[in-house]
Parts: structure tokens; C-alpha cells; sequence
């Protein structure tokens, strides 16, 4: 059981941040910021919305839906990211174009990860900061309970 979006999170260092590129992966939708070093990563869910109705589309990674048209939002910037609900955060974009993602109580379905560093000696990437979901033996009693309420 994951965690959820809520007002507990401090959404607002991502924005300003670029849409770099976009990486489909079996178990991921990774969506990487920032010349590579930041990055947002869906394992569940999203669901895009142009701002003039053109293109609208859910994105299932274990499901059916697997169109994936994001081509509007690639070298834009987020302007507001919107905690819609505990399932749902909106990243509104420079050209008022939307990205959905939403959460899975059942597992870790979403995380930021930004400050991106390249150790040249490990070859190991390490990460300065993060804003995610949690898997369920990580939350408190309080937060399981939150969760389910």
C-alpha cells in the first residue's frame, strides 16, 4: 500500500523544471528533467490532457492502455504541480497542457528524484534530494491509517 499524494509534500522544487525526455520501460514511464538530472518516475498509471482538447489519453503500465503522446510537453517547464486528490497530482505545463499521475494503494507507484550525480569512480548514480511514494513496510501506523481513510 503506497502513501498518496497529500499536502505533506512540498511539490514546489519541481517547478521550473524542463521536460528533457521521455523513457519507456517495462515496469516505468520515466520521465526525465533538466538535461538528465532530475527525473519523475511512474510505475503505475498517468494520463495527459492538452490544453486544446487534441490530445487526451491514460497510460496503464500493466494494463491495456498503452498510447503515449507527450511530444507537446517535451522542452516545456511545469508552472504548478496540483494535488488533486490522495490518488491524483496534476503537472501543469508552460503551454497549459496536463500530466496526471496517480497513485496505487497497493504498491510504490510514483517518485521525483532530482540532483542527479555521476560518480566517476563507482560509475554509481546517487540522487541529492527526493519526493515519493513509499512502499507499505515504511509507513507509520498513522500514515497506514491516513492512507486508508
Amino acid at each position: 500500500m503506497a502513501i498518496g499524494f497529500s499536502e505533506r509534500f512540498d511539490f514546489g522544487p519541481i517547478v521550473g523544471w524542463e521536460l528533457y525526455q521521455v523513457t519507456i520501460d517495462k515496469y516505468h514511464v520515466m520521465f526525465w528533467f533538466e538535461d538528465e538530472h532530475a527525473l519523475l518516475n511512474v510505475a503505475d498509471r498517468l494520463s495527459f490532457r492538452s490544453s486544446d482538447g487534441e490530445v487526451n489519453f491514460l497510460y496503464e503500465i500493466y494494463g491495456t492502455q498503452k498510447s503515449l503522446n507527450v511530444d507537446r510537453i517535451l522542452r516545456t517547464k511545469i508552472v504548478e504541480a496540483r494535488t488533486i486528490s490522495k490518488d491524483q497530482l496534476d503537472l501543469v505545463f508552460e503551454n497549459d497542457d496536463v500530466l496526471s499521475i496517480y497513485d496505487n494503494p497497493e504498491f510504490r507507484s510514483w517518485w521525483f528524484l532530482w540532483g542527479r550525480q555521476n560518480d566517476p569512480i563507482t560509475k554509481r548514480t546517487s540522487w541529492s534530494l527526493a519526493i515519493g511514494d513509499r512502499d507499505l513496510e515504511d509507513l507509520t501506523e498513522q500514515e497506514y491509517q491516513d492512507r486508508r481513510a
